[in-house]
């Protein structure tokens, strides 16, 4: 099973490397976020992420990803 940003990345046909190269995140957190689908982030990690998202899809928000 994996997380909501992964099918995300997957649906919008993006590399894995690609998120992994602009979050600039290390490859343990990457790993966490794209596998764990119960993994919540502290609240700047989610910042981060939904700034990288919104480059790609500006309707994107915290809660496609977590319960928040």
């Amino acid at each position: 099973m994996k997380s909501k940003l992964y099918s995300w990345i997957q649906k919008n046909k993006l590399e894995l490397q690609w998120f992994s190269n602009v979050s600039g995140f290390p490859a343990y957190r990457v790993e966490k976020l794209l596998n764990d689908p119960f993994y919540k982030p502290d609240g700047t990690t989610m910042r981060i992420v939904l700034s990288i998202v919104k480059k790609k899809d500006d309707s994107a928000k915290l809660s496609d990803f977590w319960d928040v």
